[in-house]
């Protein structure tokens, strides 16, 4: 039913604002809820919908375990933890967050953080103690933009269209309750965090790599050569028979490594991790095949098949590329 209320709202050719489908659908606990929060992620995927679903959910999450304030599930959430140059270990975090008589000063950069012009509240991650490389010192922090006069935003699109923006706190002054949960012990909360938006990701992958196969089947079966449908040679049949297996191997990794957001911190790694190498395979070799066996269409931005492998390409780093996912597995 959940499935089938997200797939309806988003097909329809209303409002798909971000508040209209949480308010519409009541989509509260799916927000908390891992497995209903796949579900949704999936079908986000399969339309393409622009929408801060992983971001708002995970950042919800974070807040609850740390004790932070509630808000709607209208709200639009975002984490900031990247930074200029440190790729994708957390102990990387180098930016500074110091006591200022009762308060906080945040001094630091942080890049491409996903939704950061539209959102309400931004978790940031920062060192409160130790040095960079070392896992201890790393405190979160929940900051509201308009209150950060000297917060320097500067706004992009990332690949697949989406809002983001590089953040500069230049010595800006937050009050005591900007610190949630424990001081210089956020690195597992934080990893934990990245598993989760990880997983919502997979998850929303699946449903791009099902519209994909099914664009193409459709395609295929339309247009004509030598007098017979394209999809009548046993070549190209082939091709989406593998695409097919592709997409069936990248739902068993994704629903594999949400099931396993609750277990012990290596279970979780290992089929997060797991499920990220099968997407990231998936995810361009379905996309390859796509956009070849719709030609020269295929490379056209009218045609809405290039914008879901954009889509796709995007997840496959958003949180850390293949490479560092099999370096984890390795580990």
């Amino acid at each position: 039913m959940l499935r089938d209320s997200v797939r309806a709202f988003l097909a329809a050719r209303g409002d798909r604002s971000w508040a209209a489908l949480v308010d519409r659908l009541e989509l509260g606990e799916a927000l908390r809820d891992a497995r209903q929060g796949a579900i949704v992620a999936e079908e986000i995927g399969r339309a393409r919908a622009a929408l801060p679903f992983a971001e708002t959910a995970v950042t919800q999450w974070l807040l609850e375990r740390c004790g932070g304030p509630g808000f709607e599930a209208a709200a639009v959430l975002t984490m900031a933890w990247a930074e200029p140059g440190m790729r994708y270990d957390m102990a990387d975090i180098a930016m500074t967050a110091r006591r200022d008589g009762d308060g906080w000063r945040l001094g630091g950069s942080k890049s491409a953080v996903g939704w950061a012009p539209a959102c309400d509240r931004l978790v940031v991650a920062a060192r409160t103690a130790g040095t960079v490389g070392e896992r201890g010192g790393l405190s979160l922090f929940l900051l509201d933009p308009a209150l950060a006069p000297n917060l320097r935003t500067h706004a992009h699109r990332t690949i697949d269209g989406r809002p983001a923006a590089d953040l500069i706190f230049e010595d800006q002054f937050f009050g005591a309750d900007a610190l949630i949960g424990k001081p210089d012990q956020a690195i597992d909360l934080i990893e934990e965090a990245r598993d989760r938006a990880t997983a919502l990701l997979a998850a929303e992958a699946v449903g791009l790599l099902d519209s994909l196969l099914a664009q193409c089947i459709a395609y295929t079966g339309q247009r004509r050569q030598f007098d017979r449908p394209l999809a009548d040679f046993q070549a190209l049949q082939h091709r989406m028979v593998d695409m097919y297996l592709e997409c069936e191997l990248a739902r068993s990794a994704a629903w594999l490594a949400v099931e396993a957001l609750d277990e012990d911190a290596a279970t979780r790694a290992h089929a997060v991790s797991s499920a990220m190498v099968n997407i990231a395979r998936g995810c361009r070799f379905v996309g390859q095949q796509a956009i070849q066996l719709h030609g020269g269409m295929g490379m056209t931005d009218e045609l809405p098949l290039g914008h879901y492998v954009k889509r796709a390409m995007a997840i496959e780093v958003e949180w850390a590329d293949a490479d560092w996912h099999l370096a984890r597995i390795a580990g």
